[in-house]
């Protein structure tokens, strides 16, 4: 049994959905659950009209509606013939799109957009999508069946950023799947979506849809996890920083999990959580290009895509952009106790996370995203410390399973970067990843150099791995 996750980019429009119901159709006989995003776009529209419905614009949030009604059934048009299963989708359609108008008219009264009216209007890019695939597959002799997600993924009532519960969600997902399974019917559902205990819709968050798919994997025991994308699979580096960057053919969990947290955005850090706790292999492929070999993924293994060599200590080179570097400098003795403890009660109260960490007795220094309450965190902290506040940074990293094992990974490291100011450098405790932060006009140079010097040019790269 395999789960087969396919993103928004890989059922955008009516060509897209047609290769997707071929790739699914050529994989019965390995008993596919399917999970499909909303379609491209769709979401960006459900938001567009959430903001013009805060700015009080309802017939413009009606137009955008129209449009994205009218995009679903030209795709619907375009794969099923004429007969039962066309008008059964455009039946389904039409039932969405009242619901959305209904939603419209009840937020356009109430004056405000609610959490919970937000979940309810974007889940219903999901909730299209895969009834929709169900009808495509259909089209095409397989026999598939809707599993609504919100039966299957049971959450807290945090709306926008539901959190799963994972016990409930392993009950109802049996009890969803189990019997469609058994009877040989490929069943089809949305990521991203579910629902509290109080039977209210709810969304996961960023990465969610992907997130959705391990929760199901992981609770129905799935062999595998194929996450389908428009990529060849997990790159060495970004390829609009280096053009020569290739896929990465074998990685293990964390790998994938700092690659993933450290800025490349082919999974969420979040997504394979469940595949990680429960062991399941995860393949990353390309539905534009579906007998690439992609990127396979477990919990142990080959690493670094089995590149031959002194380069094998490396996956790939991530990077963030748009950071902030923050120093405290402690006002007490040397010697004082208590200042790590009050500096992170700070963060901890203002909900502020951190990435990289670099401490001493007396000083304090970190990287993270840009927050609204920087202002407040920096007036807390200078009760205790002296704060200094350097914007625009960037983190460039170096991940690899070896690192700790190889020998001369660093110097290199720095060879490379010998005419670039690195202001901080962490080594994670895990082992896996060497970070450095640096100005940020600065990343692309050094991603461009640590790709050169410890993966190769894109020749080489090719002549390792085939070697």
């Amino acid at each position: 049994m395999i789960l087969m996750k396919f993103g928004g980019s890989s059922v955008k429009d009516a060509e897209a959905v047609d290769r997707v119901s071929e790739i699914i159709a050529g994989r019965r006989d390995e008993a596919p659950i399917v999970v499909v995003s909303a379609m491209g776009g769709t979401t960006d529209d459900l938001e567009e009209i959430l903001e013009t419905l805060g700015r009080g614009e309802v017939k413009e949030a009606r137009s955008i509606a129209g449009d994205l009604g009218e995009r679903h059934r030209e795709i619907a048009s375009k794969i099923l013939p004429e007969g039962p299963l066309r008008s059964e989708a455009l039946g389904v359609l039409e039932e969405h799109e009242e619901t959305l108008d209904r939603y419209i008219e009840g937020i356009s009264c109430l004056g405000e957009v609610s959490p919970r009216s937000r979940d309810a209007v974007l889940s219903l890019g999901e909730l299209i999508s895969s009834a929709l695939m169900t009808r495509f597959l259909r089209s095409r002799s397989v026999e598939a069946a809707w599993v609504d997600p919100r039966g299957a993924v049971v959450t807290d009532g945090e709306h926008t950023i539901a959190s799963p519960r994972l016990e409930e969600t392993r009950r109802a997902c049996r009890e969803a799947f189990a019997p469609i399974l058994s009877e040989g019917i490929v069943p089809v559902t949305g990521g991203f979506v579910g629902a509290s205990d109080e039977n209210a819709t709810t969304t996961l968050g960023r990465g969610g849809s992907d997130l959705s798919a391990s929760l199901i994997a992981a609770a129905v025991g799935a062999d595998r996890i194929e996450f389908w994308k428009d990529v060849d699979g997990i790159l060495t580096a970004d390829p609009r920083i280096v053009p020569g960057a290739r896929p990465v053919s074998s990685l293990t969990f964390r790998e994938t999990a700092e690659i993933a947290f450290l800025g490349a955005r082919v999974l969420h850090p979040s997504s394979i959580q469940p595949a990680v706790r429960e062991r399941i292999p995860v393949r990353v492929l390309n539905s534009y290009r579906p007998d690439a070999p992609g990127t396979e993924i477990r919990a142990t293994g080959p690493s670094c895509g089995k590149i031959a060599g002194p380069r094998g200590a490396v996956a790939a080179i991530a990077y963030k952009r748009g950071q902030i570097l923050l120093n405290v400098h402690s006002n007490r003795m040397l010697g004082a106790s208590g200042f790590l403890k009050t500096v992170f009660e700070v963060f901890d109260r203002l909900r502020i996370p951190v990435d990289h960490i670099a401490t001493s007795e007396v000083n304090v220094t970190v990287t993270m995203a840009p927050s609204r309450s920087l202002d407040r965190l920096r007036e807390d902290l200078g009760t205790i410390a002296r704060v200094e506040v350097i914007d625009n940074a960037g983190i460039v990293s170096v991940v690899g399973e070896n690192l700790a094992r190889t020998p001369g990974v660093a110097s290199r490291v720095f060879a490379a970067l010998d005419t670039l100011n690195v202001t901080l450098i962490t080594y994670g405790g895990s082992g896996v990843n060497l970070s450095l932060a640096l100005a940020d006009p600065d990343v692309p140079r050094a991603v461009s150099r640590l790709h050169e010097e410890l993966i190769g040019p894109a020749d080489a790269l090719e002549t390792e791995v085939e070697g």
